[in-house]
């Protein structure tokens, strides 16, 4: 038996909530946006352009695979990959943050650590043990 191993990075379309073929609610997943809102752009288009709307959708039924049965993730990680689709240059400068904050309370440790007064406090406390 073939099974489909989760990428949280690919667009499936959705098992749970889906009305036809599922593609409006795995767009809606994979962007973190409201099933509601995509489907509603959907309608837009099929009343706009009502022929291509039909063979995108039902080229997107053909070619999207579902999405694998009982793979969920953690609401927090589904967030993460998310953020990650809308905008990875922004998720990127976050990273860049936290890691700048890490570096900087590891540089003030650091010469906490190698001054005197942690030398003076360390003293202080042996002679009170």
């Amino acid at each position: 038996m073939n099974q489909q191993i989760y990428n949280p990075r690919r667009l499936y379309r959705s098992r749970e909530h889906q009305l036809i073929g599922g593609v409006g609610a795995g767009i809606a997943e994979f962007f973190g946006r409201s099933r509601f809102l995509i489907r509603f752009v959907i309608f837009i288009a099929l009343i706009v352009f009502t022929l291509p709307t039909i063979v995108i959708y039902g080229l997107a039924c053909f070619f999207l695979k579902k999405r694998p049965a009982g793979q969920q993730e953690e609401p927090e990680e589904r967030r993460f990959w998310q953020s990650i689709h809308r905008s990875p240059k922004e998720t990127l400068n976050k990273v860049h943050e936290q890691y700048s904050s890490v570096d900087d309370r590891l540089q003030d440790m650091e010469a906490y650590l190698t001054s005197r007064s942690y030398k003076l406090d360390r003293a202080f406390d042996e002679l009170r043990d």
